[in-house]
Order: C-alpha cells, then structure tokens, then sequence
C-alpha cells in the first residue's frame, strides 16, 4: 500500500518503474534469506530495460 502511494507520487516522472509482488517476504527482503531470489528477479528487470 505504501509503495503504490510512493508509486502515486512520482506517476509524472521520466524514471522507469515497476512493482514486483514478493509474497510472504519482510521488509528486508535484500538481507533476509531467499535474497537471491530478490536479487535475479531485480537483473532479470534491469536487463530486461536495455532493449
């Protein structure tokens, strides 16, 4: 909920966004075990933005 208020926010800007869903995970999802997950998931995005 508070991410897509943030999202809201800044719905005017340039900078490419996106909202991935990471069920059953804490808030320091980065940290937390499974961050390997978190972390493919974020490559496999960022490649994914220079087509």
């Amino acid at each position: 909920m508070v991410v897509r208020s943030t999202l809201k926010q800044y719905r005017h800007s340039h900078a490419v966004t996106d909202i991935v869903d990471f069920p059953d995970r804490a808030h320091s999802l980065t940290i937390d075990s499974g961050w390997r997950g978190v972390a493919e998931t974020t490559l496999t995005w960022l490649k994914g933005q220079n087509q």
